[in-house]
């Protein structure tokens, strides 16, 4: 049911093209049941699209996360961006506050292969995220200057529903090959 929630594309690509045929049949035979069915259909793709835009999944939701992060470390508001760490993480915050001052990032892509692996068994649910990024940025106590670098980020969320919001819990980054194989881990055991 998440792939209607996610995205309007199956209900356009099955909608549309039964609503045409439809309409296409009607002009040809003239039968009135046809039109209707034709409106129906659409009726149905539309509601369909506003759902999909209503709901937010628990993947949509990290996602939205991850770009607020992204966004508030290019504009290096470091704060802002370990205030999505969750509050008992201070370990994890310290950690990437550290990290975070160490370079002059300008831009942060965040590619499209975000797998989720969802347990909403546990108590608050958790999930366990897996994603490439690429970072532009300088290192100027490195001696790295204005460099792109690719990554595997692996972040665990936890869902805080006081607040409504997923926070992070531990996050690590790899080299973007050991990153295949996180990511084909996290697929075996159910992500998607």
């Amino acid at each position: 049911m998440n792939m209607f929630y996610e995205s309007p594309f199956i209900a356009l690509v099955v909608g549309i093209p039964i609503c045409v045929l439809l309409v296409a049949i009607w002009f040809q035979t003239g039968l009135n049941k046809l039109l209707l069915g034709a409106v129906i259909v659409a009726g149905l793709t539309i509601g369909l699209v506003f759902l999909e835009s209503a709901v937010k999944t628990p993947r949509e939701r990290i996602y939205e996360t991850i770009y607020a992060i992204r966004n508030a470390v290019e504009q290096e508001d470091f704060e802002s961006a370990v205030g999505y760490i969750a509050p008992d993480s201070e370990i994890v915050r310290a950690q990437a506050l550290a990290e975070l001052s160490k370079y002059e990032i300008s831009s942060i892509s965040v590619k499209s292969n975000l797998v989720v692996l969802l347990d909403k068994q546990a108590t608050p649910p958790v999930a366990q995220t897996g994603f490439n990024v690429v970072v532009k940025g300088s290192a100027q106590q490195l001696g790295i200057s204005n460099q792109t670098v690719p990554r595997y980020l692996e972040v665990t969320f936890e869902y805080h529903a006081a607040n409504d919001a997923w926070y992070v819990t531990s996050y690590g980054h790899a080299d973007i090959r050991q990153g295949i194989q996180i990511e084909n881990r996290l697929r075996k055991e159910g992500g998607y």
